[in-house]
């Protein structure tokens, strides 16, 4: 999968196109070095925001091809969510710290399970319109094991969140290629293939450079029609 941030009222802007074509292309160097480029002690409270919402999507890219790289980013990762504790906007701690349960659950810490959903509904019931939010709470329903995970319920979430990143300001926003991609794999994962190739294919055709569809997620699919 493509792992799956920022925030409605801190749009993002033209200077994040680069990392959007990153994260088509699958560049995380390019995420790594911006997550780094600014010491966090003397950043703003913008320029955290901003930082925390990558640091989101590259620890779970990291999860994917270095545990150790991952630990590390995470262990950061925690650090900066509880430096800004009541400086977030709405929900946006809980669904941080949600995150951070899922990442640390997937390195070994099994304890942090059901904190991870309790923290995701809290952000939820705190910011029930935020495509971020949303879309974390579509990732709980979609990865987690049976029992709590659930394709259908995760999907009412992805949709909801990919209808409200067709708004202007995500119009440079890598979450909104990434959360197209989980409505894709949601219908495929339901038996939806017809609907997942039409996602799939306007995505590729939208964004060429998203080496995932591309070469990845497009030829499985069509593989197995």
């Amino acid at each position: 999968c493509m792992f799956m941030c920022m925030y409605a009222n801190a749009p993002f802007t033209a200077a994040d196109e680069p990392l959007l074509n990153a994260y088509l292309e699958n560049n995380m160097p390019a995420w790594r070095a911006f997550i780094h480029a600014t010491d966090w002690a003397q950043a703003t409270q913008a320029e955290r925001q901003r930082i925390l919402a990558y640091e989101y999507g590259y620890c779970a890219a990291m999860m994917e091809v270095d545990e150790l790289e991952a630990e590390k980013a995470t262990k950061q990762f925690r650090q900066h969510i509880e430096s800004m504790k009541g400086s977030l906007p709405k929900g946006y701690y809980e669904m941080y710290l949600s995150a951070v349960y899922t990442y640390e659950f997937k390195l070994g810490a099994l304890k942090n399970a059901f904190a991870i959903l309790r923290y995701a509904n809290r952000a939820v019931e705190l910011n029930s319109n935020d495509p971020m939010i949303l879309g974390h709470m579509g990732n709980v329903f979609f990865y987690a094991p049976r029992g709590i995970g659930d394709k259908k319920k995760a999907l009412q979430y992805f949709e909801k969140a990919s209808t409200l990143l067709e708004s202007t300001p995500w119009r440079y926003s890598w979450y909104r290629p990434a959360m197209r991609l989980s409505v894709a794999q949601c219908y495929e994962k339901t038996g939806r293939t017809n609907e997942a190739l039409s996602i799939a294919n306007d995505l590729l055709n939208e964004f060429p450079n998203f080496t995932y569809i591309r070469d990845t997620y497009l030829p499985a699919l069509r593989n197995a029609k």
